[in-house]
């Protein structure tokens, strides 16, 4: 009789939020050819970016980003609270990495078209036709790759990745804004931006 062993995959917060950077940038590397891919660049961006804030702010006491029902049941803190706490010393002097950090107004924008503009309505899709202009979407996800590199370094995530893992995640997110920077969307972007300005 053959014996069949038990085989299991583990995730943490962490390696969860790290899974989702990585097939964001999977993605990324197909939009070019598949634009329908920057629905899943929104959604694993949107799931990494979560995942680190959450990471981030609770230090090392999950109870914290955590709250319970009246019937028991755990409740996690919601995308904007968790990113709202990252940007509090009060919460993040949980961390015993922590330096003190600010989202800029640009990043603050973009967070908030990958969350209320792009993502949700992806994960809530009503009946409807709905047409993307592009050429906002890289300028949108390279801010927020630089938001994940600053939810890693300036808090405890930078030292429970360690080793290999934290230098898969700062790769990942300089390969991505690298290849951004260097497409013919944000290419275009730059230029159309600076037309407008010269024009006022």
């Amino acid at each position: 009789m053959t014996t069949i062993s038990a085989k299991w995959i583990r995730f943490d917060e962490i390696t969860n939020a790290l899974d989702y950077l990585e097939k964001c940038f999977i993605f990324l590397l197909t939009v070019k050819n598949e634009p329908q891919n920057w629905k899943w660049v929104v959604i694993t961006l949107h799931s990494a970016l979560y995942g680190f804030a959450i990471s981030a702010c609770k230090g090392m006491n999950s109870e914290i980003v955590v709250s319970r029902t009246k019937k028991g049941h755990e409740r996690l803190i919601d995308f904007n609270e968790a990113l709202k706490r990252c940007q509090d010393p009060i919460w993040m002097r949980v961390n015993i990495n922590y330096e003190e950090f600010k989202f800029s107004p640009g990043q603050q924008n973009s967070i908030r078209k990958l969350h209320q503009v792009l993502r949700n309505n992806f994960e809530h899709f009503t009946p409807k036709s709905w047409s993307i202009e592009l050429h906002y979407l890289p300028d949108m996800v390279y801010d927020c790759f630089e938001v994940v590199r600053l939810l890693i370094i300036y808090s405890d995530v930078s030292w429970r990745l360690r080793g290999a893992k934290i230098k898969k995640a700062k790769s990942i997110i300089f390969q991505a804004k690298k290849l951004i920077q260097h497409s013919q969307l944000f290419k275009e972007t730059l230029l159309l931006n600076s037309s407008q300005n010269s024009s006022q």
